[in-house]
């Protein structure tokens, strides 16, 4: 399971081998044995006794802004893989790893996508039929692309990424409050999508970190001070089962305009609306569903992803399985 703070001056302090949760109304405690991660997204305090018992445990501890994006963590100095990994890592920017990982991640976020679109098309009269083609046709391009460097071909694949984002978020627009995808939105859907996806980015890089990929490192997204660009690029291939949560909420009228509150010159969700974000997200990395012949939970197929992407820079496979939506 993972832990979430996301209580204002809660305290977080070890019990034995337990952690132990208090806040202005309750006081709760949770085995360390049954959590996996903790994470923090309201200011709060923990103990050194907390820190000890999760480096025991191998738990990794975020800390998340109340946009959701993850700012710092601490996780055991022993987590990660080897130099190898890393220097072929490396490596693979200048040769045709690097774009066939970009392809593979891409063509999976664009199919995921795809079938989302398809999945509420069924209940809708199929009114995204035309819109339906576009993406398949958007998607058969992306093959077609000549293997090189990365930087020889950027450009063009993010000419398909973009053309897909642009047809695929005109779809959404139809059945949910949305005008334009901006990821600075100050509108409630783009506010619930950002904070869901900022959940990802701390489960994606908690893959990244387990398997041994620099977070720092990546293909698609260029480097820059700060910038962890292998999550990114990994974020890509997962960003429709968010959509599928937040959309959900929105159907449901779970969320609205009423889950904004004005803090000074800026707008926040409530904390009511971010709970039930966190909550609804976190049940979808709990989904089971198909990943190489077997059923696992959303969570996992997202760590095996980062290791699939480590075998194949190693050369321990001549290719790259990634997660296509199918259940």
């Amino acid at each position: 399971m993972k832990l979430i703070i996301n209580e204002y001056g809660s305290y977080l302090s070890k019990k034995e081998n337990r952690f132990v949760v208090k806040s202005k109304e309750k006081s709760e405690e949770f085995s360390a044995d049954d959590v996996e991660q903790i994470v923090i997204s309201s200011p709060s305090s923990i103990s050194e006794g907390v820190v000890r018992l999760a480096i025991e445990k191998n738990i990794d501890i975020v800390f998340t802004s109340f946009h959701g994006k993850p700012f710092a963590r601490i996780y055991p100095c022993t987590l990660g893989g080897t130099t190898l990994t890393r220097r072929e890592q490396a490596k693979a920017y200048f040769d045709e790893r690097g774009v066939t990982i970009v392809k593979e991640i891409l063509k999976a976020k664009l199919r995921n996508q795809l079938f989302l679109i398809k999945r509420l098309s069924k209940t809708r009269d199929k009114i995204f039929s035309q819109d339906i083609k576009k993406l398949e046709d958007n998607l058969a391009k992306i093959d077609k692309i000549r293997e090189g460097d990365i930087d020889s071909v950027r450009e063009t694949l993010l000419g398909y990424e973009g053309y897909g984002a642009s047809v695929y978020f005109q779809c959404i627009n139809r059945i949910c409050p949305l005008k334009n995808r901006d990821p600075n939105g100050q509108d409630i859907f783009n506010m619930s999508l950002n904070y869901g996806y900022g959940i990802l980015y701390s489960e994606i890089e908690r893959a990244c970190i387990l398997s041994g990929l620099d977070p720092y490192l990546g293909f698609l997204h260029t480097d820059r001070y700060g910038k962890p660009s292998m999550v990114l690029d990994m974020v890509e291939e997962f960003r429709a089962i968010i959509d599928r949560v937040i959309i959900t909420l929105f159907v449901q009228k779970r969320l609205s305009e009423s889950d904004v509150e004005i803090i000074g010159e800026g707008k926040l969700l409530t904390k009511e609306a971010r709970t039930k974000i966190i909550e609804e997200v976190m049940k979808a990395f709990d989904w089971k569903m198909n990943f190489k012949n077997k059923k696992l939970r959303m969570s996992n197929i997202i760590l095996e992803q980062g290791r699939e992407i480590v075998k194949y820079l190693l050369g321990q496979s001549t290719k790259i399985e990634t997660f296509i939506w199918r259940d």
